[in-house]
C-alpha cells in the first residue's frame, strides 16, 4: 500500500515529468488530454476530501498572492515582448526579472532558509515555466494586447506562414502569430497552452501557486537541499489543491481541476 499522500504523489509526478520537458514541448493536444485524464482519478478523490483553508493556511496564501500581485505589477510594463524573445531564443529571465521573482518566492515559508546557491539554481532553471505562466495570465486578461505584442515581435520574419489563430477561440478579432521555420511546433504548443489556461479560467491565487510550484522543483541540477525543496513544493501543492476547491465562486465544483492545473505544468 502506498504510504504517500496524494499531494506527495503529484509532486513526484511533476518532478518525474520535468525530466522529459524537452520532449513534451511539442506534444499534441490529444496527448496532453490523455496524460491529464490518467491523473484525474487519484487527484479527484483527493480533492473531494479537501475542505477549506485553516486560518494559518489562509494567512500564508494571502501573503503569497499579495507578493505575486506586486511581482506582476512590477513586471507587467515591460515583460510581454521580452518574454516572447526569451522563449523563442532560449534566453533566461533578465537579472531584474529574476530579482522580482526572488522577491515573490520569499513569500513562501521556508524558501529564504535555502542556501543562496540553491535559490539561484531554482530561479534560473525555471525561467521557461515562469515565462509561460506569465504570458498565459496576460493572455487571459487581455488577449488582444498580448497577441499584438507577439505579432509585432514576429513581424520582421522574412517568410511568414501564418498557420494558427491566437484569438480565434476567445471570440476576438483574428490575429495570427505562428510563422514558418523551426519554431512552428513550439509556437503551436504555446498557443494551445494559452487557450487551455483560458478554458480552465485559472484564478490569480492559482497562478501564484502554479508559479511557486514550477520554481520549487527538486530535480534541478546542482541542487543541494533536495528534500527541503520537495517539502516546500508539497506544501504549495497542498494550498493549490485547497484553492481549487474554493475557486468555484458559486459554480459547480470540478473535482478534476487540481489534476488539470498540474497537467498544464
Amino acid at each position: 500500500e502506498c504510504l504517500l499522500t496524494e499531494v506527495q504523489c503529484q509532486s513526484k509526478r511533476l518532478r518525474k515529468g520535468s525530466k522529459y520537458r524537452g520532449h513534451n514541448v511539442s506534444t499534441g493536444r490529444a496527448e496532453d488530454e490523455y496524460s491529464e485524464s490518467r491523473s484525474v482519478s487519484s487527484t479527484s478523490r483527493f480533492t473531494a476530501r479537501v475542505s477549506g483553508f485553516s486560518r494559518e493556511q489562509r494567512c500564508i496564501l494571502n501573503r503569497i498572492v499579495e507578493a505575486y500581485r506586486r511581482y506582476i505589477i512590477q513586471d507587467n510594463t515591460h515583460c510581454r515582448v521580452p518574454l516572447w524573445s526569451c522563449l523563442t531564443n532560449n534566453i533566461d529571465l533578465t537579472p531584474p526579472q529574476t530579482e522580482k521573482l526572488l522577491q515573490f518566492l520569499r513569500s513562501v515559508p521556508g524558501f529564504e532558509l535555502l542556501d543562496g546557491s540553491d535559490q539561484n539554481t531554482l530561479l534560473s532553471s525555471s525561467s521557461v515555466e515562469v515565462m509561460f505562466l506569465l504570458l498565459a495570465q496576460q493572455f487571459s486578461e487581455n488577449p488582444t494586447s498580448v497577441s499584438n505584442a507577439l505579432y509585432s515581435a514576429n513581424s520582421n520574419n522574412s517568410n511568414p506562414d501564418w498557420v494558427k489563430t491566437l484569438e480565434s477561440k476567445t471570440g476576438n478579432s483574428h490575429r495570427t502569430l505562428t510563422h514558418s521555420g523551426l519554431n512552428d511546433e513550439f509556437l503551436r504548443s504555446m498557443v494551445n497552452f494559452l487557450h487551455s489556461m483560458v478554458t480552465i479560467a485559472v484564478t490569480e491565487a492559482e497562478y501564484a501557486l502554479l508559479t511557486a510550484t514550477a520554481v520549487l522543483c527538486s530535480d534541478r541540477p546542482s541542487l543541494r537541499a533536495v528534500g527541503c525543496v520537495e517539502n516546500l513544493q508539497e506544501f504549495i501543492l497542498e494550498l493549490l489543491s485547497r484553492a481549487c476547491c474554493c475557486c468555484s465562486q458559486g459554480t459547480a465544483q470540478d473535482p478534476r481541476r487540481f489534476a488539470r492545473l498540474l497537467g498544464r505544468l
